[in-house]
């Protein structure tokens, strides 16, 4: 998937390119951290509530 189509991308297509850019970054650890960080902004709504949905991903409360 190339950047620009991100934009039009379907939930099902995105997920796991997330998921790839998630686990990387985890390999990453601070420095992963850091470099995301750099790019959110304080006041970023979408980063923030994706970053909600995540955090119940990892605890195990989103199933479908």
């Amino acid at each position: 998937m190339s950047v620009p189509n991100l934009e039009t991308a379907s939930a099902d297509s995105l997920a796991p390119v997330l998921h790839a850019a998630l686990q990387r970054l985890g390999q990453l650890g601070r420095e992963g951290a850091v470099a995301l960080a750099r790019l959110v902004a304080d006041d970023d709504a979408d980063f923030d509530e994706a970053a909600e949905w995540i955090a119940d991903i990892a605890s195990g409360a989103l199933r479908e």
